[in-house]
């Protein structure tokens, strides 16, 4: 079975539980501990990734891990994951699980390159336009690209909307070279 696929169904489920039982944010707090927890601890993720390592010692290192410190639905569904031997996807998992929270919520993520820093004016008064153009809560991030020239690239979603002076200059070229 596909990894996209194994890791959409157990976050979507896990999501589902979590709106049922009206425990979606404590949920999605424990996700971003485990997800950070993976990355600055691979460690942690090569005792779940270990086929030597026996489901019964893992649910042991689960539990004096975590159980003082997730939501009793997280500790449940962690141990799912290993009765199932699914906990070699739980990074994927997690990655899903955060997607389909902020989609829940309606969150969208936007980026902005631009060929000068945005003062906090602008890049506010962007934010906001976004949030009231997506009918949702627009995270903006940005960076600077010297080579733009001028103007900037804006990336909502799958969507890019390039107003740079470089890609105009380039498109301008490929005219009069066709042409």
């Amino acid at each position: 079975m596909n990894t996209s696929i194994i890791s959409t169904r157990y976050a979507r489920a896990l999501i589902l539980v979590g709106i049922e039982q009206n425990c979606i944010e404590p949920l999605n707090d424990d996700i971003t501990l485990l997800r950070r927890t993976l990355k600055e601890n691979p460690m942690f993720g090569q005792v779940l990734n270990s086929p030597v390592i026996k489901p019964v010692q893992k649910h042991k290192v689960i539990d004096e891990l975590l159980a003082k410190s997730v939501h009793p639905m997280t500790l449940s569904f962690l141990h799912v994951l290993i009765r199932k031997k699914r906990d070699i996807f739980l990074d994927d998992i997690a990655r899903r699980f955060t997607e389909l929270y902020e989609a829940h919520k309606g969150v969208k993520h936007a980026h902005i390159t631009s060929s000068t820093e945005l003062d906090t004016q602008v890049s506010g008064g962007l934010q906001k336009k976004l949030n009231e153009l997506y009918h949702a809560d627009v995270q903006l991030t940005s960076d600077v690209n010297a080579a733009l020239i001028g103007g900037f690239i804006l990336r909502v979603d799958d969507r890019q909307y390039d107003a740079s002076l470089a890609s105009g200059l380039k498109r301008m070229k490929k005219e009069l070279i066709k042409n």
